[in-house]
């Protein structure tokens, strides 16, 4: 047994479980190509390779700098080799890599060098690289990089934390700087008897301030947005010490950049919200000024040991203020303080603006802000229902997966994404991308059984027209969750689409009222459901506001278009219907009734299924 210091990187491949699963010899085939690359650089920068198993290898070297440049190497490299691999069989590599002890027995190598560059791997992004202070210290001054600063984190199974630095490619944007689950950093915090003092968390609901007068859209200087919009003023620094106002500026910052992975909201960026700093300004002189709904202002006071945060929230256009909040904390880390204060005011705007009550409890679900963030952003790119959010969506859920692999939430996104892939004609075998789907619903219900979970399985049920099993589950569904906007919504498509159209509009439209920024793809089952029950006015205005709306939905416009055609049709007004049908076929040129209705091919009332692609017949949208 040998003992020696060593530069050491850890490599492994992102998403390679679920590459084996869907298609085992190609996965091999793109993975051999990729080892034998790895191989050769490791080689040619004389490093050595030990452990390689499965999707894993560690390497080591004598030279700091030639690990890196290995390293970079290897993920230029891999970019290359996927530009002439199939989309499908792309491999894309992480990478971590430190200096340390490294013990040398049979051929392996072990030690808590070796330790480290694998947790400092697992941190990584899909491409990206992530260096010990160690390595940053050895090859600075001898290598051209540009490093984001992660700080110190800390890592499973390591006494102390790692200064971590990663190593930003080609244009490639800093990481979230990486923490452990909100347990862990409950355990370190009692350990240390560094508790919250007072957690006094207060709905001021028209208590704290009077209403005001509100604000007329018509005269603001913008356009008001149709999402829920919003401007973050600079906290005011309320102690004696005025060099401390870089305590507000941070939490400030945090709150902004917070905000702003929302999908469904406005945020005004940071330099336009610190133009306000130092300025008497009213709630209403903001919302003229920048066009937005909300404002959020606060306050900092602090001394040497603690802090008190005050934040309210008002809405300019009602001439309310909407809730108001109150944080004692002991100051014994600044920076995880001013993080935990933007993610719960984070939080109540979900709450309040946007997703509504339910968005607390996915959010305990996830365990962590990092882990609900990752879903989050998902989310936003998969309501675009697009092949590109499809893809950024796959990204993020594809990471998540290999973090968190026995999550709930993970397993359900899964299945999502695999029904989405089949809903948007991306899928080269449907039959096995809908056998993953549930496979992932199964996963997750036996995990943890919650109402997002069955709503899924009830999607998945009815996908394959076993309308009893959806039916069953969509009202189980709706037991569990009766208060989830996403849920209930789901469940009313399902019911709606099995027979129950009545039931499952009124679930849809309840599921509109708990979140008025609903998704995208919700007109689509509400207005099928009105025509189905021959309320055509109703049909109509849902379908003409969608295409005044500015929606991100790719398909929720073209939809929208359709019904019309087939309003037109049932109105007996063949002349406007044949316009609406132009105006559909110029939207999507060569659209033919074999590409429409993906959704209506296991709706349960087949008569009036038909009876609604005649209409379209009629009007000139073709066949073939």
């Amino acid at each position: 047994m040998e003992r020696r210091l060593a530069a050491i990187l850890a490599i492994d491949v992102v998403g390679y479980t679920l590459m084996m699963g869907r298609d085992e010899e190609a996965t091999l085939a793109s993975l051999y190509k990729t080892r034998a690359l790895i191989d050769q650089l490791v080689g040619e920068n004389d490093g050595r390779t030990f452990g390689v198993a499965g999707d894993s290898v560690i390497a080591e070297f004598a030279s700091p700098v030639k690990a890196i440049g290995c390293a970079i190497e290897i993920q230029r490299q891999m970019v290359k080799l996927n530009q002439s691999q199939p989309e499908g069989q792309h491999i894309q590599l992480r990478i971590g890599a430190n200096l340390g002890d490294a013990i040398v027995d049979e051929g392996n190598l072990f030690g808590e060098g070796v330790n480290i560059a694998a947790r400092l791997e697992q941190m990584s992004a899909a491409g990206g690289i992530i260096i010990s202070r160690a390595v940053r210290d050895q090859v600075r001054d001898r290598l051209t990089l540009d490093l984001a600063d992660l700080g110190e984190i800390e890592v499973k199974n390591v006494s102390r934390p790692v200064h971590c630095f990663q190593i930003l490619q080609d244009g490639e944007a800093p990481q979230r700087v990486p923490k452990p689950p909100i347990w862990q950093r409950r355990k370190y915090v009692y350990a240390a008897v560094l508790v919250v003092v007072v957690g006094v968390f207060a709905y001021g609901w028209h208590l704290q301030r009077h209403d005001f007068t509100p604000v007329d859209p018509a005269n603001m200087a913008f356009a008001l947005p149709e999402r829920p919009s919003i401007a973050v003023l600079p906290f005011e620094n309320r102690a004696a010490d005025r060099t401390k106002d870089w305590i507000g500026d941070g939490l400030t910052e945090s709150i902004i950049s917070t905000l702003a992975l929302s999908p469904d909201m406005v945020v005004i960026a940071r330099a336009t919200s610190f133009s306000y700093k130092g300025r008497a300004v009213t709630t209403q002189d903001v919302s003229r000024e920048l066009g937005v709904r909300y404002v959020l202002s606060g306050s900092v006071q602090s001394d040497d040991k603690r802090l008190r945060v005050t934040a309210e929230l008002a809405d300019a256009v009602a001439g309310k203020l909407i809730w108001s909040v109150q944080e004692d904390r002991v100051l014994n880390d600044i920076f995880d303080v001013q993080d935990e204060i933007a993610q719960k005011i984070f939080e109540e705007m979900q709450v309040s603006l946007t997703l509504g009550e339910s968005t607390r409890r996915l959010m305990a679900l996830a365990g962590d802000f990092e882990t609900w963030s990752i879903l989050f952003r998902g989310r936003g790119e998969f309501q675009k229902f697009s092949p590109q959010g499809h893809q950024a969506a796959e990204r993020l859920w594809l990471e998540l997966l290999e973090k968190q692999p026995e999550l709930a939430l993970t397993h359900i996104v899964m299945g999502y994404l695999h029904w989405q892939k089949i809903v948007l004609g991306l899928s080269t075998d449907p039959r096995a991308d809908l056998g993953a789907a549930i496979g992932y619903s199964n996963r997750a219900n036996e995990i943890e059984e919650f109402g997002e979970g069955v709503s899924l399985a009830a999607l998945l049920a009815f996908q394959i027209a076993n309308h009893r099993d959806a039916i069953r589950l969509a009202e189980r569904a709706v037991e569990l969750a009766p208060g989830s906007a996403d849920n209930i919504s789901i469940a009313g498509l399902v019911l709606s689409s099995s027979g129950q159209p009545e039931t499952g509009l009124e679930l849809m439209l309840r599921s509109m009222r708990l979140e008025p920024h609903y998704p995208g793809w919700l007109p689509e089952f509400v207005t099928f459901a009105y025509l189905e029950l021959g309320r055509l006015k109703d049909a109509k205005a849902l379908a003409q506001a969608v295409l005044a709306s500015n929606t991100e939905d790719a398909r929720a416009k073209p939809i929208a278009q359709e019904r019309l055609v087939a309003i037109a049709i049932f109105e007996n007004d063949l002349k406007q219907a044949q316009a609406e049908a132009q105006k559909l076929l110029k939207m999507v040129p060569g659209l033919t009734l074999q590409m429409t209705g993906q959704s209506l091919r296991a709706h349960y009332n087949r008569e009036f299924v038909e009876k609604y692609f005649d209409a379209l017949r009629k009007a000139g949208v073709p066949d073939n």
